[in-house]
């Protein structure tokens, strides 16, 4: 670099603390000067300590006031009275109606577990066969549905 600009910027002094004392060191390990590829020295990790949690009471508290929206909601639909004429009364069309209703529950069970303890590999396995299964039963429903509603029209 033939035009290269070189200026001093600055003076950096740095007061770094000493080690702890008990901080452990890995045994020193002979290593061959001229070797390239003998063993490296090993890396020590110390980690943070987990934080606190709150009480379970407090989450507790918070998990039912999160749960106040839903409760308002189901209450609502309760006072409005809910249109159930047109949900399946006959043998295999209100099977699969509650089948695919039980099958959106179980989705969202799903979730709940994937929130808590599931990883996402499981998740997406899981959820692709609650996904066939809905398709299937919910296009079964639909056709009823659909079926009775041009029945309604013609007649």
């Amino acid at each position: 670099m033939e035009n290269s600009f070189l200026r001093s910027l600055g003076h950096i002094d740095l007061d770094l603390p000493q080690p702890p004392e008990k901080a452990t060191r890995p045994p020193l390990q002979p290593v061959d000067p001229l070797s390239r590829f003998g063993p490296k020295a090993e890396i020590s990790h110390i980690f943070r300590a987990p934080e606190k949690r709150p009480p379970k009471e407090l989450s507790l508290a918070f998990l039912g006031l999160a749960l106040v929206p839903l409760a308002g909601f189901l209450l609502g639909l309760l006072r409005l009275g809910v249109n159930f004429k047109n949900f399946p009364k006959s043998g295999l069309p209100a099977a699969f109606a509650t089948l695919f209703h039980l099958g959106l529950a179980a989705v969202l069970g799903l979730y709940v577990l994937f929130w808590l303890k599931l990883n996402l590999f499981t998740t997406l396995k899981v959820l692709g066969f609650l996904g066939v299964f809905l398709v299937f039963v919910g296009h079964r429903t639909l056709s009823y549905l659909a079926s009775t509603s041009a029945k309604l029209k013609s007649a």
